[in-house]
């Protein structure tokens, strides 16, 4: 098969995995502090013996150990910033909507990348300022008010829109590390990062690490299978920058977008499909012409 297609396949294997971890959020009832320190647990875990096994393998032959390692621990950081953020606005107001708030990381991180590697001399700005228009009009359609009428919590929506811009971020610091050819050990440092600082996070904020209904074992599971769920999105994103552009890899990442759009409206239910029919089915197509858009801009 042609690496370029690989390299393709792999990106959209990768925004499989990044709307089904998740989905497990929706299931359980730990505050998003607590679950992002308990899905960095498993995230560092399948990292470190996933890395582990691809040098035994000799599939890679990475250092563990890299003059940037700082880097990924400070995306670690931003990322478990970006995953909070996520988790809060689920919380308030469903995946449909906040992953579609959530998807401006697209535009937002490849703005950043061509700002800071200077592809803008390969790129086309107009593509991406379009694709910013057409994701917001998407988010809008799919704003719907809540049931009994009740308007949607805003606060919601801004959490969404801090994940946004923290993922963009992260993305920025991804492809630097990726451009160095360090990918599967950047991952281990991240995920370890991830939980040091979601455990600090917890500990400030609620002075202990009580997790909520710690009786039952789905509290612990879910969180830790999201963790792995990350792990496998951000191993096939890894693999799809070895065989395309990292900023490509990263547009065709935002398809995610639709993946979370089917769970939460047929799936969960979040928003009445019957009655918002149309207004969903024109948010849909705004969102895949924002991804185009996001493509076009490298072609």
């Amino acid at each position: 098969m042609n690496n370029l297609w690989l390299g393709y396949i792999f990106a959209i294997i990768s925004s499989l995995f990044s709307a089904i971890y998740v989905v497990p959020k929706k299931l359980s009832k730990q505050k998003p502090a607590t679950y992002a320190m308990i899905m960095g647990a498993g995230f560092f875990v399948t990292s470190a013996a996933g890395f582990t096994l691809l040098r035994a393998f000799n599939y890679i032959d990475e250092p563990l150990f890299f003059p940037h390692a700082i880097l990924a621990c400070i995306n670690g950081v931003v990322w478990t910033v970006a995953s909070i953020s996520v988790l809060i606005s689920i919380d308030k107001i469903g995946l449909a909507k906040s992953n579609q708030w959530k998807s401006l990381q697209g535009p937002i991180g490849a703005f950043l990348i061509l700002a800071f590697f200077a592809e803008f001399l390969t790129a086309n700005v107009t593509f991406i300022i379009l694709a910013i228009i057409f994701i917001t009009l998407a988010a809008m359609m799919f704003t719907t008010k809540e049931k009994h009428n009740d308007s949607v919590d805003k606060s919601g929506i801004a959490y969404a829109l801090i994940s946004a811009l923290f993922y963009g971020i992260s993305a920025l610091i991804w492809k630097y590390l990726t451009d160095e050819g360090i990918y599967f050990a950047q991952q281990v440092f991240q995920s370890l990062f991830v939980f040091i600082s979601a455990a600090a996070y917890v500990l400030i904020k609620y002075k202990s690490f009580r997790i909520e209904a710690i009786i039952k074992k789905a509290e612990i599971v879910l969180p830790l299978v999201g963790g792995v769920l990350f792990f496998g999105n951000a191993s096939f994103n890894l693999l799809a920058n070895k065989y395309i552009e990292a900023s490509i890899a990263f547009m065709l990442h935002q398809l995610n977008a639709i993946w979370l759009l089917i769970f939460g409206v047929f799936v969960f239910k979040e928003i009445d499909y019957k009655k918002y029919w149309l207004r969903l089915t024109f948010g849909l197509a705004l969102s895949i012409v924002g991804v185009l858009m996001l493509i076009f801009a490298k072609a």
